[in-house]
C-alpha cells in the first residue's frame, strides 16, 4: 500500500507503527531514555544512554531478544572492574562490546570494554515518508576517550521501514587522536524464549552446535568460534513458526561467535559477528586490533531480520 493509499485509512502512523520517545522511570533503570521503533512487525527499544543499544524487541507480539536478570540498568550503576561488567548486562537484541576491549578482562580493561555504557549525545530522531516509505532513523555518537590516551568516537545509525521486519545498524568508528589507535569491535546479539526453545536450531553453523536443548541445571556456558562464508554472511535461529537472522558485511567484521547459555533463568543464544575473534589478554596483541590513523574511519554495518517460517 503507497503512501496515498495508507493514508486515506488512517489520521496518524502512531495508530499502526511509528516512534515513540519516553524515559523509564523506575528501579536501576530510572532516568534512562529510551526510543521505541514500531515497524508493525518488529518493535524495539533503542537506549541512547546506553550507547544507542537495542534492549527489549517482539515481533508480531511475541519476545525475540533475552533480557537478563539485571534489567536495564542506567550507566551510572557501571563496574568495570574485572567482570562486574555482568552487573549491568541486561542482554538485550543488540549490546556493543568495545572499543579497547571485547572479552576477558585485562588491565584497566574490564569485561567487554566501556562502549555499552556510555551515552550518546547529538542523538538524531527522524520518522517520516521518503516517496512511498515511511522511514525511521535513530542516530547520535558515542565517545570514548580519556586524558593522555584514546579519542575515539562511534557514529551509528539504526534504520527500519514501516511495514518491515528488520532493522539495520550501521557504525562508523573515528579516531579523533593524534596518534594510531587500535580498536574492536563485538555485536552481543541475544536472543531468547519464546524465541530459543527446546528443538529450536541455530542456522548456517557446524551441525553439533545446531540443537537447542530444554533449560538444563547447572550447565556452563560456551563461547564458539564459527566461520561462515562469503562477503555477506547469514546466521540465525529457527523455532518452526518463526527464524531470527543476522546479515553482516564481513570485510569489516571478519569474525563470528556463537554464545551458548542453557541454564535456567539464563536461557540465551548470543549470535556475535566482530572484528576480531580474540578477546582479553590477547586482544592487547598488536595483530588484534583495527588499527586507525588520525581521523581515519572504520565503517561496520549488519542488520537482523524476522521471517515467518
Amino acid at each position: 500500500m503507497n503512501k496515498k493509499e495508507l493514508l486515506k485509512h488512517i489520521g496518524s502512523i502512531g495508530q499502526i507503527g511509528g516512534v515513540r520517545d519516553f524515559i523509564l522511570n523506575d528501579g536501576k533503570a530510572k532516568g534512562v531514555r529510551a526510543i521505541e521503533v514500531n515497524t508493525g512487525k518488529l518493535r524495539f527499544t533503542v537506549l541512547p544512554d546506553r550507547c544507542l543499544d537495542i534492549a527489549q524487541a517482539d515481533y508480531k507480539g511475541e519476545a525475540i531478544s533475552w533480557i537478563s536478570k539485571t534489567g536495564i540498568t542506567a550507566p551510572s550503576y557501571y563496574e568495570k572492574d574485572g567482570t562486574s561488567w555482568l552487573r549491568g548486562f541486561y542482554g538485550g537484541l543488540v549490546t556493543t562490546c568495545g572499543l579497547k576491549n571485547i572479552g576477558s578482562p585485562v588491565g584497566e580493561h574490564g569485561l567487554h570494554g566501556r562502549i555499552a555504557n556510555i551515552p550518546a549525545e547529538k542523538v538524531c530522531v527522524f520518522a517520516d515518508w521518503v516517496g512511498d516509505e515511511y522511514v525511521m532513523k535513530i542516530s547520535g555518537e558515542m565517545r570514548e576517550s580519556v586524558v593522555f590516551g584514546e579519542n575515539l568516537v562511534l557514529k551509528r545509525t539504526i534504520t527500519a521501514k514501516l511495514f518491515e521486519s528488520k532493522v539495520s545498524i550501521c557504525d562508523t568508528i573515528v579516531n579523533e587522536g593524534f596518534k594510531d589507535e587500535g580498536v574492536a569491535i563485538c555485536y552481543h546479539c541475544n536472543f531468547g524464549y519464546p524465541l530459543v526453545c527446546p528443538n529450536a536450531k541455530i542456522v548456517n553453523v557446524p551441525e553439533e552446535i545446531s540443537k537447542v536443548p530444554a533449560p538444563t541445571h547447572a550447565i556452563a556456558e560456551k563461547c564458539i568460534d564459527v566461520k561462515l562464508e562469503g562477503k555477506r554472511p547469514t546466521a540465525g535461529i529457527e523455532n518452526g513458526k518463526i527464524g531470527a537472522y543476522i546479515t553482516y558485511n564481513a570485510d569489516t567484521l571478519p569474525d563470528f561467535l556463537v554464545w551458548q547459555m542453557y541454564g535456567e533463568s539464563e536461557y540465551v543464544i548470543g549470535l556475535e559477528p566482530r572484528t576480531t575473534s580474540k578477546g582479553g589478554k590477547n586482544i592487547i596483541e598488536q595483530d588484534k586490533f583495527v588499527y586507525i590513523k588520525h581521523m581515519e574511519e572504520y565503517t561496520t554495518e549488519f542488520e537482523i531480520e524476522l521471517k515467518d517460517l
